[in-house]
């Protein structure tokens, strides 16, 4: 059918698959939020117990901090876990392909399952984004 002038463009069908992909990165990016936070919860209580436990029986005095150690390691988990979350609301909201994408890929850090399917279903409906 020709378009008429006057005549709005129909819009492209929407798609199931941006919706799903911002679902799983943002379900990625909140469980590794809450698995941060239980890890710095555990260590909190009992790192420095079990670590003086273990570098003790390995021959090693307390020449580690635990707590240290955990935080450095769980500050670039928690940015790649809101990376995941933003990019989840941006795949549901179907604007910025590419920050869509990236959220999808840092996904795949806190629940690789969750973040190869969303990957995937960015990378099929590229077309559906601003």
């Amino acid at each position: 059918m020709e378009q008429q002038s006057g005549e709005t463009p129909k819009a492209t069908p929407q798609n199931w698959m941006p919706t799903a992909a911002g679902a799983l990165s943002i379900t990625s990016g909140a469980l590794g939020i809450i698995g941060i936070a239980f890890l710095i919860a555990f260590s909190a209580t009992f790192g420095r117990e079990i670590a003086r436990d273990a570098l003790t029986s390995i021959g090693f005095m307390q020449t580690v901090m635990p707590l240290q150690i955990i935080g450095f390691f769980s500050i670039p988990l928690f940015l790649v876990s809101i990376v995941a979350i933003i990019g989840g609301i941006y795949a549901i909201q179907r604007r910025i392909w590419g920050m869509a994408l990236a959220g999808a890929i840092c996904a795949t850090i806190p629940m690789q399952i969750l973040g190869v399917l969303s990957i995937v279903f960015i990378a099929l409906s590229k077309k559906e984004f601003e």
